[in-house]
């Protein structure tokens, strides 16, 4: 395809010398993030054949599968301190934790190819900072950059209100930038207007689960082989987290109940080896899980003994509950069974009837959860993500809670209720929330501010976008587009000069006329740098030394070992110039080891590594230092200090403590779900539109795009199509469809239009009525016909991303056949 990247195969790739010098790391991606060593030396040396010679102490050639064998795709050459080096990023083969022995998924075995080199597809990084003039980004200095930033904030705060300064930046990308950029904006600037790049606001994405008493995070990669059953709901391990999937699940041997709408492979692979595949609805998942329940509830094999003694069933309790939420809509077990018998919605006949799942396969994985083996009850572990959470996001995350008190699958071997994470856990908060000023709320119960909702409303003055396409992975994505366009292109002057005060002149006539000034820092460019005024480079993956936890909140340093290119930062050297350029005290920061140091005394919860902060520093280690020696196996956090020695914390819960107190019952409000249904969802004329990630893809493309490896599996946006549906479309695979809807519910609560295109990929993954698309092809979103209502769940708002609507309309033919591969993906 035109400007695809070009494959330059290798015929060889050279080996690093004895003396290379060695980095651990994690993945850049996905959320198992497994371990890394990066060998460094310069070019015109490397090392030779034997054991002797070589820095990996191998004799080559080595067995394919050895854990030792770099290949083409692991091997580039960077700059470091001025010098051409080579580099080979492998997965460590002496890995003891997350990926033991080197295993890595087909995204991790391309780190090699996202570092920056000028002659390479990567060289469109951002270098300098630019600022918008007369219609096109010019390069100015940092100085000028920070000077506009610090100015313009000021301006808009005294002027607009704090609410009027917002940010929306990445929730991943390490507890050093998380912890400055929230510090700033909670703290010095005193604003709720903040939202991590996923979402419309901060705040829990669980909440019925954590109202049920469960921690998201709470399981350990080990209790995934120690389980008999894995129950999977909204997600496809194989395909998002791999490593997880062949590492742990299937050697493990846990009969497996997925749920999820498409026949992915994990589905596939589900039912060859004694499982089960629930293929629901969309929309309906609730009503499945809680059938299930009702049915182990009435054959009598609940866990009673944990219900006796870690359940609350004194009403009481619930009615003097710290927590508002626990309040409204805390149950008892008396309270619970009682409605779940009750709702005739709820036998495994009408759930059936709602949910299209048979009866018998309902039936199935009940036993499989819960029928004892030998008297005993199988070891069942929940696992979960956003195709849960991203449709009905209190009622569906609540109906899981119930089913984990019901069945005892908390803080036990083998018997766990846990996300299995969309990306790696770097969130971090440097002050707290100032929920008080939200002007979110709950019946008259105060929330995290939806942001989204605000900016759409023109209320936002100016935004700080930090690490994200904020434009193309919001849902209503068009939408979206056009109201920040609308607001800094069409309402008040455009910069025409870039002399600083000139700038500075006109975005500030712009926003006092209404009109809005958007910050954009990021690596390169994307759908919100064309609608920002100025666009910061920023360091990442491999260019500092930054720290961030895994799924198993497993905490590890991701060191540096090459420059930067140009000019381009961390972030949160960003922000601290301009917050001591605002005059802010508490933001001068040597380097990121002081920013982990400083974020540790404030880490809680399942990310807490207090005592690790405080005995480093007791025994004159830098926090980043103790990391390095601990290598690819880093500490499972919360970290304690056990006879003067760190130790992790393999499970959450196992102590039988929970949220609140004991676990708890949930109300699920079902004619709510049924509400939203109607809302969100396709007419007769129209086709559910459910997108999400795949195997080889990740997040935005925005390294992948410059992996020529990758890229040429997916070189356009693709559409699966059941073959009935292509039958009755007079569709073939290959053939470009265009996905349009005139009803994309927006964040202002209005309806509009959204479209994108793709190459129709047929395939009985999906069911008829129901097409899969990427979320955010560049260029080609799904999110483009996706809601962007959050509001439409009230008591957490949040974007229901997996509700999508559409038609389908063939637009002509290509000759993708014959480079693109359109074999069946569930193969098992």
């Amino acid at each position: 395809m035109a400007g695809m990247p070009a494959e330059n195969p290798k015929t060889r790739v050279p080996l690093p010398p004895v003396d290379a010098k060695v980095t651990t790391t994690a993945c850049e991606y996905c959320p198992v993030a497994c371990g890394y060593k990066v060998y460094t030396w310069p070019v015109g040396t490397e090392g030779g054949p034997s054991a002797s010679e070589n820095a990996l102490g191998t004799d080559f050639p080595a067995p394919l599968l050895s854990g030792r064998w770099p290949s083409a795709n692991m091997h580039s050459t960077v700059t470091i301190d001025g010098i051409l080096q080579h580099v080979i990023v492998l997965p460590d083969p002496d890995a003891e934790h997350v990926n033991v022995g080197g295993n890595h998924s087909v995204r991790g075995g391309t780190l090699a190819l996202k570092l920056y080199r000028p002659d390479g597809p990567t060289r469109d990084r951002l270098q300098h900072p630019l600022l918008r003039v007369n219609g096109t980004l010019q390069t100015i200095s940092w100085d000028a950059a920070i000077d506009i930033i610090a100015e313009m904030i000021g301006h808009v705060v005294e002027n607009h209100g704090e609410l009027s300064m917002g940010f929306k930046h990445y929730s991943y990308e390490y507890f050093e930038n998380n912890y400055l950029i929230t510090k700033f904006a909670y703290e010095a600037i005193g604003t709720p207007n903040v939202a991590p790049h996923h979402n419309t606001g901060h705040g829990t994405d669980t909440p019925g689960l954590d109202d049920s008493g469960v921690d998201a995070f709470s399981a350990s990669y080990e209790d995934y082989k120690e389980a008999d059953v894995a129950m999977i709901i909204g997600t496809d391990p194989y395909e998002t987290k791999t490593v997880a999937f062949t590492q742990w699940l299937a050697p493990g041997g846990a009969k497996l109940i997925q749920m999820d709408p498409r026949k992915t492979f994990t589905a596939a692979y589900a039912e060859k080896n004694g499982g089960v595949h629930l293929q629901v609805l969309p929309g309906t998942d609730a009503w499945a899980i809680g059938a299930i329940a009702r049915y182990i509830l009435e054959q009598g094999w609940e866990d009673s003994e944990f219900i006796e003694n870690y359940v609350v069933h004194d009403r009481t309790e619930i009615d003097e509950d710290s927590a508002w939420r626990r309040r409204r809509f805390g149950l008892t077990y008396a309270e619970w069974q009682e409605g779940v018998l009750n709702n005739p919605e709820l036998t495994l006949e009408e759930a059936a009837k709602i949910t299209t799942v048979p009866v018998e396969k309902l039936r199935f994985a009940a036993e499989l959860l819960a029928k004892p083996v030998d008297g005993a009850m199988p070891k069942s572990m929940l696992l979960y993500e956003k195709g849960l959470y991203w449709t009905h996001n209190y009622e569906n995350t609540a109906v899981l809670g119930n089913l984990s008190v019901l069945i005892g699958a908390r803080g036990r071997p083998g018997r766990a209720t846990s996300r299995m994470g969309g990306h790696q856990r770097g969130g971090a908060s440097g002050a707290s929330y100032p929920k008080d000023k939200s002007p979110t709320e709950f019946e008259g119960n105060k929330l995290e501010m939806d942001c989204d909702r605000w900016t759409a409303e023109g209320k936002t003055r100016m935004v700080w976008s930090i690490g994200n396409d904020w434009i193309n992975g919001s849902g209503a994505s068009q939408y979206m587009a056009s109201r920040l366009r609308e607001m800094t292109r069409e309402i008040g002057p455009q910069i025409t000069s870039a002399i600083p005060a000139n700038a500075i002149a006109a975005l500030k006539a712009r926003v006092d006329a209404g009109g809005m000034f958007i910050v954009q820092s990021d690596i390169y460019t994307n759908g919100t740098t064309e609608v920002a005024d100025l666009v910061l480079p920023a360091a990442t993956w491999g260019e500092e030394d930054f720290a961030r936890n895994n799924a198993e909140r497993r905490l590890r340093l991701y060191g540096k070992f090459m420059d930067a290119p140009g000019e381009a930062k961390p972030d949160w050297w960003a922000i601290a110039q301009v917050a001591q350029k605002m005059g802010f005290e508490g933001y001068d920061f040597k380097d990121s080891n002081e920013l982990l140091e400083a974020y540790a005394p404030l880490s809680g919860g399942r990310k807490d590594f207090k005592q690790l902060g405080e005995w480093t520093k007791s025994k004159g280690i830098k926090l980043h230092d103790w990391l390095r020696e601990a290598g690819t196996s880093g500490i499972q956090t919360p970290v304690v200090i056990e006879n003067d020695e760190p130790t992790g914390t393999d499970r959450l819960h196992t102590d039988m403590s929970f949220k609140g107190g004991k676990s708890r019952f949930v109300i699920v409000d079902f004619d709510a779900i049924k509400e939203r249904n109607e809302l969100l969802g396709p007419n007769e004329d129209e086709v559910w539109v459910i997108t999400g990630r795949v195997n080889h893809l990740w997040q935005s493309l925005y390294d992948d795009l410059r992996k020529p490896h990758l890229i040429q599996r997916y070189p356009v946006a693709f559409l699966e199509i059941s073959p009935q549906d292509a039958g009755t479309w007079g569709i073939e695979s290959g053939d470009m469809v265009a996905v349009e809807s005139d009803r994309v519910r927006t964040q202002d609560l209005q309806t509009s239009f959204g479209g994108f295109t793709a190459t129709a990929y047929v395939t009985d993954e999906v069911a008829p009525g129901q097409v899969f698309s990427f979320f955010h092809y560049p260029g080609s979103p799904g999110n483009s016909v996706v809601t962007g209502d959050a509001a439409s769940t009230p008591q957490n708002p949040r974007q229901p991303f997996k509700f999508g609507r559409g038609k389908v309309t063939r637009i002509g033919s290509t000759n993708l056949a014959e480079t693109m591969s359109f074999v069946p993906r569930n193969i098992v």
